[in-house]
Parts: C-alpha cells; structure tokens; sequence
C-alpha cells in the first residue's frame, strides 16, 4: 500500500482517497488560477507602464548633457531596464515585440489586422490593429491577452502610449 506524508502525517493511500484527493487538488488549482479577463487590465498596465518608462528614459537622455547621459546609464542599469543598451524609444520597441504581421481576414463578421505581438506561448499578448478598408487609417486597436483555452481583449485608447507605438509600427507600412 502507498502512503501519503503529510506534513509529519502519513495516510495510507486508497483508490478513493486518491481519486478524492486529485480531484480536490485540481479544483483548487483552477480556483486559484485567475481567467484572462481577471488578468488583462493588469497586463496592459504593465505594457503601458514599461512603455512609459522606456519613453521618459530617451526623452531624458536626449535632453541630458554627457555626464547627465553616464549618469541615467548607470542608473538605468541600476534599476534593471536596460534602455540605455538602445538607440531610441523606437529601437526600443523594434527589438521587444516579437513579431510584427498582417492577418488575414477569417470571414466577414473578423476583419484582417495588423498585429504586434509583444510574446508568445502561454501566455500571450498582443496588439491588434483594424484600419479602415485598405487604407492605413486606424478604425481600432485592441489589446489581447490569451493563455491555453482562454483569452480576453481590451481597446486601446488613443491617448495612450501604446496606442502611439503602434501608430509608429503602422507608419512604417506606407
């Protein structure tokens, strides 16, 4: 017969119990793992916030003398950003977003987009943007966030930051 130790507790394991237990485990496990729609708002903040961070950065330092510059360096690296290691906000952007494509249209009612897709895997997130017909006028753009069977989206407003990146990206299409 196997056992189970429990924290100084050892409880011989029976088919039942087992069963029992597994299943009372894996309830647990899905209790305790937020959906995607409980997590999206929090992980477009995060985006926006290191958008924010990365823009205030350059914007600094393109202000700043030569020993203004060493010195946002070496804070910078003190913090763990790493912003000082790229030209600009822009080469920033370019080599923290893993792809930039269009997608096709799926039918009528899902209309192609372009998408900037910040990761990949569970989970994933990415910027959808709809322009309007075949110009490269932004009609929308909203912001996915999906892990293995689950996803939720949110839109962008245009005062933010990531909607300016992705306008950037956009401009890059003429």
């Amino acid at each position: 017969m196997l056992h189970l130790r429990i924290r100084n507790a050892t409880i011989p394991i029976t088919r039942f119990n087992y069963l029992a237990f597994m299943e009372k485990k894996t309830m647990l496990n899905i209790k305790e793992q937020p959906t995607c729609k409980e997590l999206i708002h929090d992980k477009f903040n995060q985006v926006e916030q290191t958008y924010q961070e990365a823009n205030n950065f350059f914007n600094e330092y393109d202000n700043a003398t030569e020993g203004e510059q060493i010195a946002l360096e070496v804070i910078d690296k003190h913090k763990g950003n790493y912003f000082h290691e790229y030209e600009d906000f822009f080469d920033y952007v370019n080599n923290n977003a893993l792809s930039w494509d269009w997608v096709d249209a799926e039918d009528e009612k899902n209309p192609g987009y372009y998408r900037l897709q910040l990761s990949w895997g569970g989970p994933s997130d990415e910027f959808r943007i709809y322009t309007i017909g075949d110009t490269l006028d932004i009609d929308c753009i909203n912001y996915h966030y999906m892990d293995w069977f689950d996803g939720a989206s949110i839109p962008v407003s245009e005062d933010t930051l990531s909607f300016d990146v992705c306008q950037m990206i956009l401009d890059l299409e003429v």
